[in-house]
């Protein structure tokens, strides 16, 4: 398996599982990208939305398909995204 098999199989087990509990696959991939507030486009490699009747919530999911430990970079990377685009959250 590789980055973008990882990637896939993500993206389907949100789509199977996830579609149970109301989550949906907004985008996925390597040429898909949501533009910030700040001007800049994110490439992002599965976003999901689910709507609880009154809000509706975005996660910003990061496929990592290392042999080490994320490092602070990777998740300081996530965080401005998430706040840069006003997700809901991010993993």
């Amino acid at each position: 398996m590789d980055w973008k098999d990882y990637e896939q199989v993500t993206r389907n087990i949100y789509e199977t599982l996830g579609a149970k509990a109301g989550v949906k696959v907004v985008g996925h991939g390597n040429s898909f990208k949501v533009k910030g507030d700040s001007g800049v486009e994110h490439q992002i490699d599965v976003l999901t939305a689910h709507f609880d009747g009154i809000h509706q919530y975005l996660t910003d999911i990061e496929c990592k398909y290392w042999d080490k430990a994320v490092n602070k970079d990777v998740l300081m990377k996530v965080k401005a995204i998430v706040e840069d685009c006003h997700f809901s959250k991010g993993v």
